[in-house]
């Protein structure tokens, strides 16, 4: 298995919004949508058929936790999910919330351009700050 820089691409240490025991949590820091996150294992594996029963089981907590705490925070419409691996060959997941009508965070007014269909893949990084405070809105909502 091949190392990677999966942790700096996605800024682990200042994006984290949860550890899990198999998995890390993030905030994507480029949001293609208000909220979209990131779930990473731990453990390098570039196949996702590596995958153990007891990772898979807690990713199904991940799921539960990121919905709630999502929902809570900015009332997303729909929740989409996609493992693409092509620049970073580690095992994660996108996590993006979609969004029927235009939601109003930090001062930003953010707008889910692809709706109904697929999500903007590229937006322009939002400030650290801003990033910041849409971080702690999701952990105030994480059990």
């Amino acid at each position: 298995m091949s190392c990677c820089n999966i942790w700096e691409v996605f800024d682990a240490k200042s994006n984290l919004i949860k550890e899990y025991k198999h998995w890390k949590l993030l905030v994507r820091n480029r949001n293609t949508t208000l909220g979209n996150c990131v779930a990473i294992t731990k453990r390098h594996m570039e196949n996702f058929s590596e995958i153990t029963p007891e990772e898979m089981k807690e990713f199904a907590q991940v799921v539960k936790d990121i919905e709630k705490a999502l929902k809570d925070s900015f009332k997303y419409d729909k929740m989409n999910y996609q493992m693409l691996m092509m620049m970073e060959n580690h095992t994660h997941f996108h996590i993006t919330p979609r969004y029927s009508s235009p939601r109003n965070f930090a001062g930003i007014k953010w707008v889910d351009e692809g709706w109904p269909k697929l999500p903007s893949p590229q937006k322009a990084e939002v400030s650290p700050e801003t990033l910041q405070k849409v971080k702690e809105e999701i952990k105030k909502h994480i059990k």
